[in-house]
């Protein structure tokens, strides 16, 4: 028994969450009222388990290339350390603005209600997770372009 419908695989990528990679995805995708539309969360446990907390955020974004097309994109993150994930009733997670991806202490924070700095980037990671709704602190990761959803 299947509870949850599938998440469209694969079309291109991964591409990395390094300096490059980041670049090309804030080209590529307007982020501006954009959808939330999967967190998947997966964790192993015990003393075989090979990898840590992986992550994966399935978004709806624009095609700024073609005509703002919407395309499913994910950011996989790897070694997730910590996450914060704050929900209200009745909200969908729409973002505004662009993900904020920030490196302190080696780690990458991926904060996807990051509107609150502006143009200021933090000092720490604790003050992105500081006032943060959806914020995610990992090793590293990789985003993808999907498949369309299937309808």
């Amino acid at each position: 028994m299947e509870f949850t419908a599938r998440v469209p695989e694969r079309r291109l990528g991964p591409y990395p969450l390094d300096e490059d990679g980041i670049a090309s995805l804030l080209t590529r995708y307007e982020f501006g009222d954009s959808c939330l539309r999967r967190v998947i969360l997966d964790q192993e446990y015990g003393a075989r388990a090979v990898r840590g907390r992986v992550v994966r955020l399935v978004i709806d974004a624009r095609v700024v290339s073609d005509e703002l097309r919407w395309e499913p994109v994910c950011l996989d993150l790897v070694d997730v350390r910590r996450f914060r994930i704050d929900e209200s009733v009745g909200f969908s997670w729409v973002l505004y603005d662009p993900p904020q991806f920030t490196r302190f202490d080696g780690l990458l924070q991926v904060d996807l209600c990051a509107e609150r700095f502006g143009a200021l980037r933090p000092a720490g990671s604790e003050e992105v997770f500081e006032g943060s709704a959806l914020v995610f602190e990992a090793a590293g990761g990789a985003w993808s372009v999907l498949q369309p959803w299937s309808r």
